[in-house]
């Protein structure tokens, strides 16, 4: 099982690590140059609100459907239509709550419109997920990564040809990034649709009411842990451009930083998708779930270290080389943020064996508690420290959330305190810090410190046994 996690985890990496990374910066990064930081900070704002209610469609049958699959497999013809039925009830749900929030908070015509572009792809995103959790329920890992990486790609393609040739004639509008989202993530799960055909059977509405009245049931603790989440993760944006006069502007300064923060998140549920059927099929085994979580803990956690402090050392040089407008506040957030994804690495781990074990009570009483500190801690630090304020507010949540998952875990599956992981972990933040120190005494170009310190950090999660290159390389001879 551990070959078949590391063997998946590498491919999906490798596919995201050619794609994504460079649709962020050399396309979404692009387009905030383009459209300017107000335009982009109303985007963005939009993007929040349209995200955080996205749960309707979900309702947590995609968790449900990943871990219900990976132990059951034969159940997916029999249940998928039903699902995508009712997913496409929810979806009309979501569409009119959240339609009728973008009215109450007041934005103008134009807004608005976007605001339902931005609702409609993001139902097009949930089906792609649902299909996505059937295939990593299938274990077609292989499937499951070229489809992680495919509506990114479209939109490379689509968006590079307006940014970066004389298409448009040098013209870029915000609009036309929404539009070109809405094409990239209907052939994605157009796609993604065809992939499943062979084991689903044919797509055809079929809402059954007693069906959906149990799945309901087993969804809404899946739902209540999203919803939660979604609200501490996304509503910083949308409380920077309400709170703040000139909103849009300061959301924009934060959504430089937030691009790089979500980006690393992206990496980090990588390995959730993968994690959450592994965990459910170990668990119904009866399997013992501790090396995984201990492999998994030293991948996912020692990069989660290592992006923080490179971030930390680097962050105003990198915001200049990609940003034309970058000011401290923008920098100070970023910084913030990436030590926030240090608590995202630790719930992609220990919430996700949560989930799979369904300590489902537990995960909303964290997410819960999470909501109300993230709440608190806006409202009073937004208008003092702007964006920066937000960004302190969303390290302090996740890195709570993640840290009392961990500590759940370990109570609940009797987990021994790991010493020699934990000495590993202190050995590399300390020298890692100390030699950044030494390489910014000895360069004053920016580059040549931004590469000696990613190089550096990677011998380091090396040397201090944090990341196990001879474990990883046994694991993947081993059989599965």
């Amino acid at each position: 099982m551990q070959k078949k996690f590391l063997s998946s985890l590498g491919l999906i990496l490798l596919l995201n690590l050619l794609v994504k990374p460079f649709f962020i910066l050399g396309i979404d990064a692009e387009v905030q140059n383009r459209v300017g930081q107000e335009a982009y900070g109303t985007y963005f704002a939009l993007l929040n609100l349209s995200f955080i209610f996205n749960i309707f469609i979900d309702f947590g049958i995609n968790n449900f459907n990943n871990r219900n699959i990976s132990q059951n497999t034969q159940l997916i013809r029999k249940h998928f239509s039903k699902l995508f039925s009712v997913k496409g009830l929810l979806a009309f749900f979501y569409a009119l709550f959240t339609l009728a929030l973008g009215i109450i908070l007041g934005y103008k015509e134009g807004d608005f419109w976007i605001l339902g572009v931005l609702v409609f792809n993001q139902v097009l995103v949930s089906f792609i997920l649902f299909a996505r959790s059937n295939l990593a329920g299938l274990q077609m890992f292989k499937s499951d990564s070229v489809v992680s990486i495919l509506d990114r790609g479209l939109l490379i393609i689509f968006c590079g040809l307006l940014l970066f040739t004389n298409f448009s004639e040098g013209v870029f509008q915000i609009e036309w990034f929404v539009y070109l989202q809405t094409l990239a993530y209907a052939s994605t799960l157009i796609i993604s649709l065809i992939m499943l055909a062979g084991h689903t059977g044919r797509l055809r509405w079929n809402l059954d009411k007693a069906f959906s009245i149990q799945i309901f049931k087993k969804s809404v603790p899946y739902a209540l842990f999203i919803l939660t989440g979604s609200m501490y993760t996304r509503v910083d944006g949308i409380m920077i451009e309400n709170i703040l006069p000139n909103g849009s502007l300061h959301a924009g300064y934060y959504a430089q930083g937030y691009r790089f923060y979500e980006a690393a998140g992206m990496f980090a549920f990588l390995f959730a998708v993968l994690l959450l059927p592994i965990f459910s099929r170990m668990l119904k085994l009866g399997e013992d779930v501790k090396p995984m979580v201990n492999t998994s803990i030293r991948l996912l956690l020692g990069i989660g270290l290592f992006t923080a402090i490179v971030f930390y050392f680097n962050g105003e040089w990198v915001l200049r080389w990609r940003y034309i407008n970058v000011t401290q506040e923008s920098v100070d957030s970023f910084i913030l943020l990436m030590f926030a994804f240090c608590g995202i690495c630790l719930f992609y781990v220990f919430g996700t064996l949560m989930t799979a074990n369904e300590n489902l009570k537990a995960l909303n009483i964290i997410a819960f508690s999470g909501l109300v500190l993230n709440l608190i801690f806006n409202f009073i630090l937004i208008p003092k420290y702007q964006a920066a304020g937000a960004a302190f507010t969303t390290m302090a949540t996740q890195i709570f959330a993640g840290a009392m998952q961990l500590i759940f875990v370990v109570k609940a599956f009797k987990i021994k305190a790991n010493w020699p992981l934990i000495f590993s972990f202190t050995i590399f933040v300390v020298s890692f810090i100390l030699v950044n120190y030494l390489i910014e005494d000895q360069f004053d170009n920016g580059f040549y410190i931004f590469v000696l310190s990613s190089f550096s950090g990677l011998i380091l999660l090396m040397l201090s046994g944090t990341i196990q290159v001879r474990s990883i390389i046994n694991f993947m001879k081993a059989e599965k």
